[in-house]
Formats: C-alpha cells, structure tokens, sequence
C-alpha cells in the first residue's frame, strides 16, 4: 500500500493523488488525525519519486516485499527462494536501465526498512482507530482499501 501511495506522489504539488484525482497534503493527513504520519509518508513517497522508480521497479519491490520473512510462515525457506528471484531480477532490471545499476539496486533495497516501518505505522494507526470505534475518514478509507 505504501509503494501504491508513492507511485501517486506529486512533486509539484507536495500532495499524493488518489483515484478520485484529488490531491491529499500533509496537512490534510494531519487534520485526519494522523500529525505524525506525514512525517514520515511524505519524505518517503519523494524519495522514490526523485529517484525516478518506474512501473517495474515498482511491481518488484512489491513481490520482494509480498514474499518476505514474517512470523508463522509454515515454509520460510521457500518463500526466502522466491524473495531471491526478485531481487535478482531487479538487480538485473538496474543493470539494464540505470548508469550506477549498483548504487540504484543499494537505494531501493534501502527502502526496504522503510517500508516496513510505514507499513506498522499504518496497522497500529487502523488498529487504534478501531479500538476507539472511531469512523475513517473517507479518504483514507480509499487509501486504504478498507
């Protein structure tokens, strides 16, 4: 979900554009309820977009981070395998597209962590709104496909 809100980051206008085409600022995260997200979502979501990722760089960090260790997986070696075939396929992607392929592999597996960082920061965010049974706000129902 995170790496979806990336690929609608817009520089121009510091806002990430969602399917209904409005554009959503810090401050309107912020209004949310959400003052500390922001913080973190928005520098992220530059990072990539400054570093130009494309469509395919973007669906491989996806199924590395689809097929990534996490607890009570029942065969952790096999899903390691699997990890292992998209990495090396985006290390090949970058040696075919970038001029500096391993400096550019190094930054987006960078990221890695941080999308994991954002990804808990998002399920504490949805697990406390629905523990204090407060209602989402729409648009980050939409956001958040729930």
């Amino acid at each position: 979900m995170m790496l979806r809100t990336a690929r609608r980051y817009d520089i121009h206008t510091d806002s990430i554009v969602f399917a209904n085409n409005q554009p959503y600022t810090r401050d309107q995260y912020a209004s949310s309820g959400l003052s500390g997200v922001p913080d973190t979502l928005f520098p992220f979501c530059r990072y990539l977009c400054l570093m130009k990722v494309d469509n395919a760089e973007y669906a491989l960090l996806t199924a590395i981070v689809v097929f990534s260790e996490r607890p009570n997986l029942i065969d952790a070696k096999k899903v390691e395998k699997i990890q292992d075939i998209y990495i090396n396929a985006l290390r090949s992607y970058e040696e075919s597209k970038r001029s500096k392929p391993a400096l550019s592999f190094a930054k987006l597996l960078a990221v890695l962590p941080q999308l994991r960082t954002l990804g808990n920061i998002n399920s504490e965010i949805c697990f406390s709104l629905k523990i204090q049974n407060k209602k989402i706000p729409p648009f980050l129902a939409e956001i958040w496909d729930v």
